[in-house]
């Protein structure tokens, strides 16, 4: 995509506290301090959070122990050209083959696949997540994506790529042994209008975990 053409940008990110899974830290900002001398005082804040925290980006060291850390990716990891499609299913998975129909003759490779079902609007607007009403994908599905499509990045418009509530993630786990990043809690792909498109989602500079919260934008052509 060449960033010269004009194109509108589209806030795919969530606000930080729109939502809590379950067992996170909450999002809180405290302050505003003061803590310069002087007759100019300053407004500075104090934010506590989790790495999940919002729309956020993810690497192996989320379900690995000695996974990746973000930081061992370089910055091209987190843009690049990015297809949409749509996730209809909802509870069960979206199969291998489901996916194959979707892609069509459209690559991914070393590119990012994002999935659009709206499941983090219903999400945010109830407070609660609904296990009938979460969109993912089969393990063969994500197989699929990683070894035959070598897609880098996966990103969602809901809490995980799991379509059901699972004991051990399955399908995050296998994610994260292929090194396939994951970028999660995605808002507003109603906006999108394009098939293709670029997409920028820069995790913070912070050492030794597995991601953090990024602010997620798409940049689409003007046709």
């Amino acid at each position: 995509m060449n960033h010269m053409n004009n194109y509108r940008i589209i806030d795919v990110s969530q606000w930080m506290d729109d939502f809590l899974f379950c067992g996170d830290q909450k999002f809180v900002v405290v302050g505003p301090f003061n803590r310069v001398s002087g007759k100019n005082p300053e407004f500075v804040y104090d934010f506590e959070m989790c790495s999940q925290s919002g729309t956020h980006i993810q690497g192996p060291h989320y379900f690995l122990e000695f996974g990746n850390r973000i930081e061992d990716y370089p910055l091209s990891s987190f843009e690049g050209s990015a297809l949409l499609i749509d996730l209809e299913k909802r509870g069960v998975d979206t199969t291998r083959n489901e996916l194959v129909s979707k892609l069509g003759t459209d690559s991914v490779s070393n590119e990012i696949l994002v999935l659009r079902t709206g499941n983090m609007e219903e999400i945010i607007a109830s407070g609660s997540i609904d296990p009938t009403k979460r969109p993912g994908l089969s393990l063969e599905a994500a197989a699929y994506l990683a070894k035959d499509c070598g897609v880098k990045m996966i990103a969602i418009d809901s809490i995980g790529v799991e379509s059901r509530t699972t004991e051990n993630y399955e399908v995050n786990k296998f994610l994260c042994k292929k090194k396939v990043l994951l970028l999660e809690g995605l808002i507003n792909l109603k906006e999108v209008r394009s098939r293709r498109f670029f997409l920028e989602a820069f995790p913070l500079k912070i050492r030794g975990v597995e991601g953090t919260p990024c602010r997620a934008i798409i940049k689409e052509l003007l046709r």
